[in-house]
């Protein structure tokens, strides 16, 4: 099932990307565009600002 990018979701994660640094940052941003489900690189580039080369590198 993929998640559904609520205003105050895509806040929430924006906030807690901003918080984390290093591997654990790129690991919460993976786990999250994994959730996102068929084309979640593309959702969380245009929706939250993510860099899709970082997530890819993963």
């Amino acid at each position: 099932m993929a998640i559904v990018l609520t205003d105050s979701l895509k806040k929430l994660l924006i906030e807690t990307v901003s918080q984390l640094f290093g591997a654990a940052k790129r690991k919460f941003m993976a786990q999250t565009v994994q959730g996102l489900g068929l084309g979640g690189q593309r959702l969380a580039q245009s929706e939250l600002g993510w860099n899709r080369d970082t997530i890819r590198n993963v």
